[in-house]
């Protein structure tokens, strides 16, 4: 059997039905094809054991750096046995919802005693299909991950990123794996109805406290059902054309930023998270399961 072609996976995409286990992705589509389906065995993959949660926020504009960044960390997580959602945000008053823009299940090798039932014939082209599957798992989150950051502007005047969290947070707590990580790219700085971290032409110096009052006041703690959370792009800001030279420079103090670190740390303690890694802006260890 002739190994089946990245062209074909992309065809089988887009026109054939996909059976894959129940609760493997959690009432969204499934865009990366099965190579169980599409060799017509009998059996089928174990279920993902692992979630990866992408979310972009479109108010803020990374440099090339930090675009890279996301995209290798990305790469990084993109694993047999593992389910992906990417997403993006930015202001809801303005167009911008939040969208799924990619979802996908790169599925596990089959086992020894699974191997043991299938047709000798079918193994190899089976074997490639896997291969070929993974690369074509990552091209999905690649090109949706450029997609989002390229369109992403500094010209939204609002960024509800506690209401996208709020969402977002539903389908992680219901999402069946174990092992649940959120990838959140943001420069962290809420600026809605709710509450606003910026002063002028720079980032405010929260009292974390006091916000975590209004955000529970204005009921946006969520359940993220223990997953662990990495942020990257945290206190990014547009550089100013007036006020001061550290304002002009986007300079942001340190103590302000530990403010920023501590609000998140406890908001997400408080939506049964663990915030791993907070980069500001880059991270300083990478994302892992």
């Amino acid at each position: 059997m002739n190994p089946f072609t990245l062209h074909t996976l992309a065809a089988l995409a887009a026109g054939v039905a996909l059976a894959l286990p129940m609760g493997a992705h959690a009432g969204l589509d499934n865009d990366v094809p099965s190579c169980y389906v599409a060799h017509k065995l009998s059996t089928q993959s174990a279920p993902a054991d692992k979630l990866f949660y992408v979310l972009i926020d479109q108010t803020v504009e990374l440099d090339d750096g930090l675009k890279a960044s996301v995209r290798n960390n990305i790469r990084r997580m993109v694993q047999p046995g593992s389910r992906f959602v990417i997403s993006q945000f930015s202001a809801f008053s303005q167009g911008r919802y939040l969208e799924v823009l990619n979802t996908g299940f790169v599925e596990s090798p089959m086992t020894e005693e699974q191997a043991g039932n299938v047709p000798m014939s079918k193994v190899p082209g089976f074997n490639a299909c896997m291969k070929q599957q993974g690369q074509y798992a990552l091209g999905l989150m690649d090109k949706a991950a450029l997609s989002a950051m390229n369109g992403a502007t500094h010209s939204l005047n609002q960024s509800d990123i506690l209401s996208a969290l709020k969402q977002v947070s539903v389908a992680i707590k219901e999402a069946p794996e174990k092992n649940k990580v959120l990838f959140l790219v943001t420069d962290a700085l809420e600026n809605s109805s709710i509450t606003s971290f910026y002063t002028r032409n720079s980032v405010a110096k929260i009292d974390p406290a006091k916000e975590m009052q209004k955000v529970s006041g204005g009921d946006l703690v969520g359940d993220f059902g223990g997953a662990r959370v990495y942020v990257l792009g945290a206190g990014l800001l547009k550089p100013s054309t007036t006020g001061s030279r550290a304002e002009r420079d986007g300079y942001r103090d340190p103590d302000t930023m530990r403010r920023l670190q501590t609000f998140w740390g406890e908001y997400f303690g408080k939506s049964n998270a663990h915030l791993v890694e907070f980069g500001a802006p880059a991270l300083l260890q990478p994302t892992t399961y």
